[in-house]
């Protein structure tokens, strides 16, 4: 009877150990640096941008640079469409998701579901968020970065 009762206890506290250790411990997601373009004009700032912009398809791309600036930056100080169209043909969609950093560079992304529910307001999107460090340092570049394409990432939000 005392070796099934610490069996079970055993087996109990290891089964909690799990569940806490897969809520709170995060796990990274690899990356690598695809390409790294000049910001398009000296005036162009979105160094206080925290997050990063998704790219899954060319469409994307070119919506997060250059039709999202359209409101608030002149042809000129935005990224050209011909240019952005030319950029996505040496990027691979079918393989790779891009994301978009603005005058910082990605030091690490990862996920978790306590990162989840403490970082992210997006309750009714259940892809899961990544959560991005950066480092401190502004530049004045933009980096795209892949990652093997999948279906279940998201830019964290709002």
């Amino acid at each position: 009877m005392k070796k099934k009762l610490l069996y079970v206890v055993t087996t109990l506290m290891f089964v909690v150990g799990f569940c806490v250790l897969y809520y709170y411990c995060p796990r990274t997601v690899s990356f690598e640096l695809a390409k790294e373009i000049p910001k398009p004009h000296d005036e162009f700032d979105n160094s206080h941008f925290m997050g990063f912009e998704y790219a899954d398809s060319k469409d994307r791309l070119l919506y997060w640079l250059v039709e999202h600036y359209e409101p608030f930056y002149p042809l000129g100080y935005r990224y050209d469409s011909t240019f952005v169209e030319n950029l996505a043909k040496t990027l691979d969609f079918e393989k790779y998701d891009y994301i978009i950093t603005y005058q910082k560079e990605l030091k690490s992304l990862s996920y978790s579901p306590y990162l989840t529910k403490s970082k992210d307001g997006l309750y009714y999107d259940k892809r899961t968020p990544l959560v991005p460090i950066f480092d401190t340092i502004m530049t004045d570049k933009v980096y795209i970065y892949q990652i093997i394409k999948n279906k279940r990432f998201r830019v964290y939000g709002p």
